[in-house]
């Protein structure tokens, strides 16, 4: 029996025209001034929309094909229903994800539609029948060659179980053929949408916050309380947010298949079932990662969509390091393309001749990794120049996929298994003393994230490691970093993220000058040192980070510590005496004591 989806549009159908200026929130405007006429426009790519029917009669779902924005791209009825009209929805979704000057990636051009239904049914993933997703009816048909579809719908089945098998279908088409999807939030706080469950897509919220959080329960392994979304964008409706992401993700996947950045000793690239060879820098794993490294954390939009207040609060800090309104932040495809431009760097287990030093940004794809037949951990190194106020905040993320067992081609078995890693971040200035300074240990997700300060004059070791509690296994992640000193707003030397970071205003310039943890130092100066404003002691060696400065130590190295003060011979004799008196007066308490009554 094949399930019945109850699906809605993400908004009412008068299409809502994004704000002018969002290309310049989301990164996109300062990427073109930098690489001007080499701009990646996701060329080369093969796209797939699905969308839900419009609630009017005939209940079309295909973007126009005469809009403008569409000239000269090939949109492709997969679900081939012969209805003639089209839906507004789908056309102003289409428009974000890859109109000609509406998008990221107006490269594209050759795009897949497919009824909701449709896709997940017959047309693509098969929820109903025993057919492995991405075939049709026969294991000589060839998987969709599409790299990135985009969901701008919700909805449920009437039955868990439901939602579970189709959520393990889609992470399994993600996983075996690299085919990345995209998925949206609903609007408002209170939905269960089924893909939003997913644990391979990129799940996508609003930069207001106005969408759901979390997951919710549909069996021992699609759990609740698992981070969504993974990043949001600057749109009042999630239906736009989304392509705008989905576009993103194909500017990404033009700039991944260079063969010249995969790097990795042992494994460059991978085969989908459709025979396209997958570099590692276009792997599903490598761009979640350098999307969600590459989204800023603190935003200065055109509009009044904004993150002011990332991770400030307690109850807003999900245990695999993001926030649990925003994910990873906003959208900046500037940083993440910057990231894999850089190209992949290997780890010191995996490429010993180099060490494992990695530059300001960049990304690695590790292809046997868990400790069995392989490494049980990975190291990445880096440098902070005492002078250096340009490489003063850490952003990286760890992604890796849920394994689904696949079985064959006409027995899909749904069996999954979710390996669980860490990310560590050490000061390893003293080598003999490596002092943990952050740390993404959640057990739910399959992201694990860092966003912090650093310190001028330090060496740091970043670290993937198995989680505890399992045994060794062999896997792949992708890892991306940037290191970089955020935009100051209120001009007062105290770079946003750092000033978010610690609970401070960034946009009052007044608290430079302050004092907050007490410990002499303002928070200006503090920044320099790269000491934390909010604690008086940040090596915890039992002095305060003022005493240590003012005395010629370390107040970053516990083993650092203010010599102690000189006494005057003079006073060194009185002392002597008075010690020698004190001990004789002890002597004689005790003599009298031991006299009997």
């Amino acid at each position: 029996m094949k399930a019945v989806l109850f699906v809605m549009l993400l908004m009412v159908l008068v299409p809502l025209q994004g704000h002018a200026g969002y290309k310049e929130d989301v990164g996109y405007t300062a990427l073109q001034a930098e690489l001007g006429a080499s701009t990646p426009l996701g060329t080369g790519i093969i796209a797939t929309q699905v969308e839900a029917r419009s609630t009017a009669s005939p209940y079309p779902y295909m973007p126009d094909p005469t809009d403008p924005q569409f000239n000269g791209k090939t949109l492709v009825d997969k679900t081939s229903s012969g209805i003639s009209e089209t839906s507004s929805h789908a056309t102003t979704v289409g428009k974000y994800f890859y109109g000609l000057t509406s998008s990221l990636a107006p490269g594209i051009v050759s795009i897949d539609c497919y009824e909701v239904n449709h896709f997940i049914g017959d047309g693509l993933l098969h929820h109903g029948r025993t057919t492995q997703p991405g075939y049709t009816l026969s294991a000589l048909d060839k998987s969709s060659p599409s790299r990135v579809a985009n969901h701008s719908w919700v909805g449920a089945t009437a039955s868990v179980a439901d939602d579970s098998a189709i959520l393990r279908r889609l992470d399994y088409l993600v996983e075996t053929d690299e085919f990345l999807q995209v998925v949206a939030l609903n609007n408002g706080t209170t939905s269960r949408p089924l893909l939003g469950g997913s644990f391979n897509a990129i799940v996508v919220g609003r930069t207001d916050g106005n969408h759901p959080r979390g997951t919710v329960a549909l069996d021992s392994r699609y759990g609740a309380g698992r981070t969504r979304p993974d990043l949001v964008a600057p749109f009042s409706v999630t239906s736009y947010a989304t392509p705008i992401a989905a576009s993103a993700v194909g500017l990404l996947l033009e700039v991944g298949k260079s063969p010249s950045l995969a790097t990795d000793p042992v494994r460059t690239y991978t085969t989908n079932r459709d025979g396209v060879m997958i570099y590692n820098g276009e792997r599903s794993e490598v761009v979640k990662a350098v999307l969600m490294a590459g989204a800023e954390r603190v935003t200065r939009n055109s509009t009044s969509y904004q993150i002011t207040d990332y991770r400030r609060e307690p109850e807003n800090r999900s245990p695999n390091g993001l926030d649990v309104r925003y994910g990873g932040g906003q959208l900046n495809i500037r940083n993440s393309r910057h990231m894999l431009a850089a190209g992949e760097q290997n780890s010191a287990e995996d490429d010993p001749t180099a060490g494992g030093e990695i530059g300001w940004e960049g990304f690695d794809h590790d292809p046997f990794f868990g400790g069995l037949g392989s490494n049980a951990q990975a190291s990445y190194f880096f440098t902070i120049d005492p002078a250096d106020q340009e490489h003063r905040m850490l952003y990286a993320a760890v992604a890796w996929n849920i394994d689904i067992d696949g079985g064959t081609w006409n027995v899909f078995n749904s069996g999954a298994t979710l390996h669980n890693l860490d990310l560590l971040l050490h000061d390893i200035t003293d080598p003999d003393h490596p002092r943990l300074v952050g740390a993404s240990q959640g057990s739910l997700d399959n992201t694990e994230n860092l966003w912090l300060p650093l310190a001028p004059g330090r060496s740091y070791r970043l670290r993937v490691v198995p989680g505890e509690g399992q045994p060794p296994f062999q896997w792949d992640y992708g890892l991306a970093w940037r290191i970089s000193t955020p935009p100051d707003t209120d001009g007062d030397s105290l770079p946003d993220d750092w000033e978010v970071y610690y609970g401070l205003d960034h946009k009052n310039p007044e608290d430079a000058d302050h004092d907050d943890d007490g410990d002499g130092l303002v928070n200006r100066i503090e920044h320099l040192l790269g000491t934390e404003p909010r604690n008086p002691d940040s090596d915890g060696d039992g002095f305060n980070d003022g005493m240590e400065y003012n005395a010629g130590s370390n107040p970053l190295d516990p083993f650092s510590t203010p010599p102690a003060p000189e006494v005057p011979a003079l006073d060194r004799v009185t002392l002597s005496v008075a010690a020698l008196l004190i001990l004789l007066a002890g002597a004689r308490q005790v003599s009298r004591a031991a006299v009997p009554a």
